[in-house]
């Protein structure tokens, strides 16, 4: 068997994990375009484009606001595994991420 081929054809689908790694995608993707979204309107001005590219300020806010966000994801992702809490119960929207029934 050939691994240029598929290299993980030996190794077992399991659905489960299948499905948690599809929560966890779709809360990653939830999380991205919120943080984008939010920086965006912090930081770029909404008067139009006047040029093609962001200006250094822009970038600067950009850095920030983002570095702000994933040092706050890191705290509170540390603060949640170290109380132990379960993402369904503390989490209320967590929900519209739960595994949909197939």
């Amino acid at each position: 068997m050939s691994l240029f081929v598929n290299p993980y054809g030996a190794q077992e689908l399991n659905q489960a994990r299948l499905d948690v790694a599809e929560v966890q995608f779709d809360a990653m993707t939830t999380t991205f375009n919120t943080l984008l979204a939010a920086c965006r309107e912090k930081c770029v001005p909404h008067d139009g484009y006047g040029e093609p590219d962001l200006t250094r300020a822009e970038l600067s806010c950009a850095d920030r606001c983002i570095a702000k966000a994933h040092a706050a994801n890191r705290a509170i992702g540390t603060y949640v595994q170290a109380r132990g809490l379960a993402p369904h119960r503390a989490l209320p929207h967590y929900a519209a991420f739960a595994p949909r029934d197939r």
